[in-house]
């Protein structure tokens, strides 16, 4: 028989083709047709179409008795469509799901192992009401399969279970059957009964199921597993907690060979497990960290920019918690201008944490040179690195201030403003290197300062280094002769204080500059708090001006450090994460996860199912 016309083609020109008004009578009448099912290769080219127009979007529901029918046959093929169908419509259609499940009930029980294990999935996979009734007998029936496909198919559908009944799940001794799998000869079964019983059990709840036999038994056939599977384990063996050293030695060496694998997330999982294992010896962990860094490396230089980036954040995170191991890498760190900006970025930070005594001049020399009037965001980063390098590392910071100055000489607008903000935070902690950067922050502030930031701290420069610069209050005069065109809050309250601040420096000159100035910012009422601000200065000046200078100079003293964005306490709460993507939004989970998906390390199905001696006492038959 010739073949249907439009239908013949399997790939996506048969597929996705436009669909036309009254195809699907068309086609309703052709899976009836007795005489298509005497040819297989019609009769899934049909099937193709429809699976197809449902992909689209369209509405191929009033197929779904035809559908049904079409499961009643030996070709795999045929089969996978009809499931795909069926699960996707069974809700839409309550009165025929019933024909349904019995459809599906007597294919789980097909001599085909894999009809059995896609009727199985297919009837977990149906949204319709009253069907846990259906799905239990099947379900326990599938963990006991002789086929492994069946029994990995069968221990996820328990998942569907939980989400239908947690009480069912105890009655069955679901849980029990399922960590008995944990023994299973076949890799794909344990790593499914693994991460099913993370969710049935919690991390505290598998933990008791591994001891240290099945953890070494785990261990022994890791190579049997594929990469995903190897990471889900690695990921449960990374709570194993060692006896003694020996028994942590052991772990590492039967680990030490999945360091050397090209896959970077096995890589991550093994470095994590390492980690965990060592945490409590610190003299051990070091060596540690020395032995995975040479993986993470490589992966980083060698992979593609989405993994580099990936890794680059977890080696940021060690590096910040271990300072020193990486430095002998800073060459590795240099940015190169093919990388996507988000690598970059990342670069220029790690940069900064691995400048040592040794290599600061270099890493300098080449966040310096990154600086360009072609890319503003890559600049930006680099001048708030080279901040960042004098302030984390004092010798230095003369070689910074250096750079800034050359900086601040170039004349490009963003370079200028970040380069004043920079500055001023060098300044804040090394006040004695005024000399070298005030002449470049003077001629700044005659010229035309873009930003908010770079104003505010050229205004701070002014004020805190009056009695170093000659023409300050003469400069401030300029932003104060501004302030209507200066409309922006954060810095018409910096040069309130500044003003303030000044005036008790150099008085005879900023007198009048001053009662202009709070003259207007009271008369101003635009901003509540610049207008309370100028309030408080006068009533302060006109009623204590000895207790004014106090409040507005403080005690003088430059500032030793300062205060990180994301502490060491968060860092420590992401290495508790390592090898998730909570390191990488360098974020704790619980930031950024639904408290529906957070893991609860103390919640169990069943709590009574403590370890495997007790699942196979539970699963004894009576």
């Amino acid at each position: 028989m010739a073949p249907v016309a439009g239908m013949s083609g399997s790939g996506p020109s048969g597929l996705f083709v436009d669909h036309k008004k009254g195809e699907i009578p068309e086609i309703k009448q052709l899976l009836r047709d007795s005489s298509v099912d005497k040819d297989p290769k019609q009769k899934r080219s049909i099937m193709e179409k429809v699976v197809g127009y449902m992909t689209l979007g369209i509405d191929m529901s009033p197929l779904f008795s035809e559908m049904i029918m079409a499961t009643a046959t030996k070709d795999l093929v045929q089969k996978k469509m009809c499931y795909l169908y069926l699960s996707n419509y069974a809700e839409l259609q309550p009165e025929l799901a019933l024909l349904v499940i019995n459809t599906l009930q007597k294919d789980s029980r097909d001599e085909d192992p894999m009809v059995r294990g896609l009727a199985l999935r297919c009837l977990c996979s149906l949204h319709v009401s009253n069907v846990l009734e259906y799905l239990v007998d099947p379900v326990v029936n599938g963990l006991g399969d002789a086929s492994p496909y069946v029994r990995k198919t069968a221990v996820m559908c328990v998942l569907r279970l939980k989400d239908l009944s947690q009480d069912l799940i105890v009655e069955r001794q679901l849980v029990a059957r399922v960590a008995l799998l944990l023994l299973d000869r076949d890799p794909q079964v344990i790593s499914n009964s693994v991460h099913a019983l993370l969710a049935l059990q919690g991390r505290e709840g598998l933990g008791q199921l591994l001891d240290k036999a099945m953890t070494v038994r785990l261990l022994k056939r890791l190579l049997d597993f594929n990469e995903w599977s190897q990471c889900q384990i690695l990921q449960v063996v990374a709570d194993f907690r060692p006896e003694s050293d020996e028994e942590m030695f052991e772990v590492m060496n039967f680990l030490d060979a999945r360091l050397r694998h090209n896959n970077s997330a096995v890589v991550l999982a093994t470095a994590r497990v390492f980690i965990r294992l060592t945490q409590r010896n610190p003299e051990v962990q070091r060596h540690v960290l020395q032995r995975i860094k040479g993986p993470l490396m490589t992966l980083m230089t060698g992979g593609p920019v989405e993994v580099a980036h990936a890794l680059l954040t977890h080696i940021l995170l060690l590096a910040q918690l271990n300072p020193g191991v990486f430095d002998d890498e800073y060459a590795a760190f240099f940015v190169r201008y093919s990388d996507p900006y988000y690598v970059q970025a990342l670069k220029i930070q790690a940069l900064v944490q691995v400048a040592n005594k040794a290599n600061h001049a270099l890493i300098i020399k080449e966040l310096a040179s990154l600086v360009s009037a072609f890319d503003p965001d890559l600049s930006k980063a680099a001048i708030q690195a080279l901040g960042a390098v004098a302030l984390r590392l004092p010798s230095s910071a003369p070689l910074v201030c250096e750079h800034l100055a050359a900086l601040l000489a170039r004349r490009i607008p963003f370079v200028t403003g970040e380069a004043i903000s920079v500055s001023k935070d060098v300044l804040r902690k090394y006040d004695q290197l005024a000399f070298s950067l005030l002449p470049s922050l003077t001629h700044a502030a005659r010229a035309s300062v873009e930003g908010t930031e770079a104003k505010v701290s050229l205004i701070w420069v002014l004020a805190h280094f009056a009695n170093d610069i000659p023409d300050a209050p003469y400069l401030l005069e300029t932003s104060i002769d501004e302030w209507e065109e200066q409309t922006d809050p954060a810095v018409r309250a910096e040069l309130l204080t500044a003003a303030v601040k000044l005036f008790f420096k150099r008085p005879g000159e900023m007198q009048k500059m001053l009662g202009r100035l709070l003259a207007a910012a009271i008369a101003d009422a635009s901003n509540v708090d610049v207008h309370d601000r100028a309030l408080f200065y006068h009533r302060l000046l006109t009623s204590d001006p000895e207790a004014a200078r106090k409040v507005v100079q403080g005690d003088g003293g430059h500032v030793e450090s300062f205060l990180e964005e994301g502490g060491a306490e968060v860092r420590e709460q992401l290495m508790e994460s390592f090898g998730t993507l909570a390191v990488v939004y360098a974020q704790p989970e619980e930031r950024w996860l639904p408290d529906a998906e957070l893991a609860n390390p103390n919640h169990r199905i069943d709590p009574s199912v403590t370890s495997l001696a007790v699942a196979q006492e539970q699963c004894k038959p009576p």
